[in-house]
């Protein structure tokens, strides 16, 4: 084989994270009461008086409507804190009598790394926190990964390599594509959902059939490394007449639960001796990972996977795993390509070479943020930029200390297996649609 096998080719790793905008074209507030002599162009009959209605009426504008403008690519952070905070969250644990919180293992490694704790301890103090709180079950979003992993894969098989795959897993770069270049790019996305889309599918659908119960009767929050995934929740695709996931916390946000004179020692007597499944893993501290692979693994899910499947032997290479492209080399000819594409400057690049006619992946794993999810922008933060990269390297360090888990691997094999016995139609939930939002922004948007 040739020994040009799996080079890996560094692209840029570039600084250039976007945090959720301040401001929003449609504003919470009517900025035109604190105009002190506003002109005024009156169309109406004479008694008609322009300042009639209150202007101090408070307007609010809601993640839907954020899904329906154009105005932005990503959100404003005010519309998500409003719509989506802590105290929603708090009072959705206290209020149902089923509540499932979904918790992503790069939330749980950066809330590692601000108290000094190992992930594993991190995620036994979390859970018995919660569960203090009113939370039924406390859940690895790795499960659901399992299974997106394995079905982009499958998307992947049936495109044959004759054309472009790309992921939709990341909710930034999805409002990218149907805000701004929905022609170019919508038709390369994946259709295959997000871990947290599909995690959503699990306890609305499974848990909600096993329990016997109304889907909407149950809570399902997540804690995810990223702001916009509160966005993400928020589609029309994910509410059929009840939310998959009903509210969405950063990392930062949940964090601050454990600040409110909580007892974050850890005990291995206080880990419950029962055995392991997919909805206590969490609180006996077991947490799945993908070594080296901080946002999922896709690209090297699907390069190794194929190798497997076609019997292929593989090279492997030390160079850092982020921003890169490889090649699947047999008697010198290429029978794929894949590539990471990590944070909007190379985003940009993916774009033009998609423009051109120049792009000759055959699958892409895009992430908004540079060095992936782990760098998501609901993360806990240092102050300074230095201290933010030392940060930054220490939750990927401790996201590099997270094994996968086998036995763990087969318990969402056999969920799979009762959710078919539940619901012939199982697999609708695992996929979704994408649409462009139209670029024409409303007249009541523009600032006369």
């Amino acid at each position: 084989m040739s020994r040009s096998f799996s080079g890996i080719v560094r692209i840029t790793n570039a600084s250039d994270y976007i945090a959720p905008s301040q401001a929003c074209i449609l504003p919470l507030r009517n900025e035109a009461s604190e105009e002190k002599n506003p002109s005024q162009v009156i169309l109406h009959r004479k008694d008609a008086v322009l300042g009639s209605q209150d202007l101090k009426k408070r307007v609010t504008v809601s993640l839907n409507d954020c899904l329906a403008c154009n105005g932005c690519v990503t959100s404003a952070e005010s519309i998500l804190i409003q719509e989506q905070s802590l105290p929603k969250f708090l009072e959705g644990l206290s209020s149902n009598d089923v509540s499932v919180v979904t918790i992503s293992p790069q939330s749980l490694c950066s809330i590692a790394v601000k108290y000094g704790l190992q992930v594993s301890q991190t995620a036994v103090i979390l859970a018995r926190k919660l569960m203090k709180l009113g939370a039924t079950y406390i859940v690895d979003s790795s499960y659901a990964r399992y299974l997106s992993l394995s079905y982009i894969y499958e998307e992947f098989k049936k495109k044959n390599c004759a054309d472009i795959l790309i992921t939709s897993v990341c909710p930034g770069f999805v409002c990218y594509a149907e805000k701004v270049h929905p022609e170019l790019l919508l038709p390369y996305l994946s259709r295959v959902r997000s871990p947290q889309a599909i995690m959503g599918s699990l306890v609305k659908d499974f848990l909600a059939r096993k329990h016997s119960m109304p889907p909407a009767k149950i809570f399902h929050a997540t804690v995810m490394p990223c702001f916009d995934k509160k966005l993400e929740a928020s589609r029309n695709e994910f509410n059929i007449g009840f939310h998959q996931v009903d509210c969405v916390v950063s990392t930062a946000e949940i964090s601050s639960l454990l600040e409110e004179g909580e007892d974050i020692s850890y005990s291995e007597e206080t880990v419950e001796k029962v055995p392991i499944n997919w909805l206590n893993s969490l609180q006996k501290g077991m947490v799945i990972g993908m070594p080296s692979e901080h946002s999922g693994g896709y690209a090297f899910y699907v390069v190794h996977r194929f190798l497997r499947e076609n019997l292929l032997d593989s090279e492997t290479s030390n160079q850092p795993r982020t921003d890169f492209s490889t090649n699947v080399v047999k008697n010198d000819k290429v029978l794929i390509t894949a590539a990471k594409c990590y944070g909007f400057r190379n985003i940009q690049n993916l774009v033009q070479k998609l423009k051109r006619g120049k792009c000759t992946y055959n699958f892409v794993e895009v992430m908004a943020c540079p060095s992936g999810c782990v760098n998501g922008g609901g993360q806990i933060r240092a102050q300074t930029v230095e201290a933010r990269s030392s940060v930054l390297e220490a939750v990927i360090k401790e996201y590099d200390s997270l094994q996968n888990i086998p036995e763990l691997e087969n318990a969402i094999e056999k969920l799979t297996s009762e959710w078919m016995e539940l619901n012939v139609h199982w697999k609708d939930w695992l996929f979704t649609e994408f649409h462009a939002v139209d670029k024409d922004v409303s007249l009541q948007t523009m600032k006369w």
